[in-house]
């Protein structure tokens, strides 16, 4: 297996999708401890949060480094696709 050294930024991104993991599995073992609903509701927006700062962290990404370079290209279908790609993101919401 080889390894490969990651950037801080890509180290953030793992260590929240760490957090996120440990927080589902604690609403799993909720679930199946049949504990009181309103904790596991709470305990899910522990996940939500971390998936949002995830997204975050990832679009940060995108924005910084591939929109960025794709608007200051000369190539038309490069800032084409860049737009295109971020109204097909935020049309999800």
């Amino acid at each position: 297996m080889v390894e490969t050294k990651m950037d801080k930024k890509t180290q953030d991104v793992i260590k929240r999708v760490h957090y996120a993991q440990g927080h589902l599995r604690a609403v799993e073992k909720m679930i199946q401890e049949n504990k009181y609903c309103l904790d596991i509701v709470n305990q899910n927006h522990g996940v939500i949060e971390a998936l949002k700062k995830i997204n975050q962290m990832s679009l940060d990404g995108y924005l910084g480094e591939c929109a960025w370079d794709a608007v200051n290209s000369k190539n038309s279908a490069k800032r084409k696709k860049a737009v295109n790609e971020l109204i097909k993101l935020y049309s999800k919401q």
